[in-house]
């Protein structure tokens, strides 16, 4: 009797010892969240309604090239991209998964010629692209594939116009008949000339020769190390991206706002591209 008086004592000691002993914490962190200046940067506009700011800090780049050099030294946890960067930067080495898609596809075939209504239109034509390799320029290579069709043979690609606002400048000018842009480019020249209309709408386009409703253009990535040692960090973050995809959505004129406060493009413009850009 005394025997199991005393193991019993004993299992009590060490229950209380297991009730006393801390449980493991997740250490405490800032999540350091870089966004492009641009479209790739509208989603995050919402973010510090729905987390607190003590747990990330946000910063704004003007191109892909300053977040690609501070993922790949640590100093960034999560970078917004345009997904075709994402996929170039995995393929390097860097240690980065892809955590969310916050942003469809949002390409227009821009055209002051009133004869071009289907792709095979656009055959035999010259077709602006604002930079080889840009997003614009691998769909175009895509679409064109898709449709049997041979760049440089059946239809010229201009790259000579790298910059989309340039080229965008351009088409409003009159100097340009036929490019293929992405938001807020589009929505900027069709207000400000009403003779440049969308003449193909590139997810349609891209939909109805693929069978696949829509294309991610836009990811979160985050940098493996840092999804390993705050998984529940993340998984916040996550969820306050999707309520802030969903925020600024349904209210932009006071993303717009926000999206200008950030320093990632003026209200205005923002405010009316929004509706475009999926």
């Amino acid at each position: 009797m005394k025997r199991t008086i005393t193991f019993a004592v004993s299992l009590l000691f060490v229950a209380t010892l297991l009730v006393a002993m801390p449980v493991a914490e997740e250490p405490a962190a800032v999540a350091n969240l870089a966004v492009l200046a641009g479209p790739t940067g509208f989603s995050s506009a919402g973010l510090e309604n729905f987390i607190s700011t003590e747990k990330f800090e946000l910063a704004v780049y003007p191109s892909p090239n300053e977040v690609i050099a501070r993922l790949a030294n640590g100093e960034l946890d999560l970078a917004a991209l345009p997904s075709n960067v994402a996929a170039n930067l995995y393929n390097k080495g860097v240690k980065i998964n892809v955590a969310a898609v916050i942003g469809d596809g949002m390409l227009s075939v821009l055209s002051t010629d009133s004869s071009i209504t289907t792709a095979l239109d656009v055959i035999g034509k010259k077709v602006n692209i604002p930079g080889a390799g840009s997003t614009p320029d691998q769909m175009a290579h895509l679409l064109l594939q898709e449709a049997n069709l041979v760049a440089g043979v059946d239809v010229e690609l201009d790259y000579s116009v790298a910059a989309p606002a340039q080229l965008a400048q351009l088409l409003i000018a009159n100097r340009v008949s036929l490019a293929m842009l992405p938001e807020p480019f589009v929505t900027m020249v069709s207000r400000q000339n009403p003779a440049v209309r969308v003449a193909l709408d590139v997810q349609e386009v891209y939909s109805a020769l693929t069978g696949v409703a829509n294309y991610p253009m836009s990811v979160l990535v985050v940098r493996s190390g840092f999804a390993a040692e705050h998984p529940a960090l993340l998984q916040e973050i996550l969820t306050a991206y999707k309520e802030s995809v969903e925020w600024v959505v349904a209210n932009p004129t006071a993303a717009g706002a926000k999206i200008e406060e950030a320093g990632i493009m003026a209200a205005a413009m923002a405010t009316a591209a929004l509706p475009s850009c999926n």
